[in-house]
């Protein structure tokens, strides 16, 4: 599962619709994001998706570098963006968009889906996800404001509130 601790993340795209929930009107937002991490973040997905794309090239790094696992040059330079497949349920975007923590733009109970991995020379991987959430008009209106531009975000599980409740 991705987890994020104030990784700078692109708005690339955001999406806002009316959803049906019963009688009412609920408005949704999805965002689309690609955060820029290092390859070792593929360790939260798999512990061997790093050596399955990436190696060490002992002509190019030689005996520079002796930690075994820095693997910086791709294997398969023309595979292009890999999708991983799956959903996370509740959790909790954290968008820094100030210099305190009352400022940031909180997106509870959110869904994290449309994951894929664009493997970049040098041990870089972009990460490309979609967040759905449901936030109010007005926070929506501070999320636009945003769009193109790379902002600082935390992204981690958040327990259920019935979990919650029955603590």
């Amino acid at each position: 599962m991705l987890e994020l601790d104030t990784e700078m993340v692109r708005i690339n795209h955001i999406n806002t619709r009316n959803e049906k929930h019963g009688d009412d009107n609920v408005l949704g937002v999805d965002l689309k994001l690609q955060a820029r991490l290092s390859n070792d973040a593929l360790a939260l997905f798999s512990p061997t998706l790093k050596s399955s794309f990436y190696h060490k090239d002992d002509a190019v790094q030689g005996d520079l570098v002796t930690d075994a696992g820095y693997l910086p040059n791709l294997k398969h330079p023309a595979i292009g963006a890999v999708k991983w497949d799956g959903d996370w349920e509740h959790q909790r975007l954290q968008i820094h968009n100030g210099v305190k923590p009352e400022f940031d733009i909180v997106l509870d109970e959110a869904k994290v889906n449309k994951l894929s991995f664009d493997f970049q020379e040098g041990g870089t991987v972009f990460v490309n996800f979609r967040v759905q959430a449901h936030p109010d008009e007005k926070t929506t209106a501070r999320i636009l404001q945003l769009l193109g531009q790379e902002v600082h975000m935390s992204l981690s599980f958040q327990e259920p509130e019935q979990m919650k409740e029955a603590a």
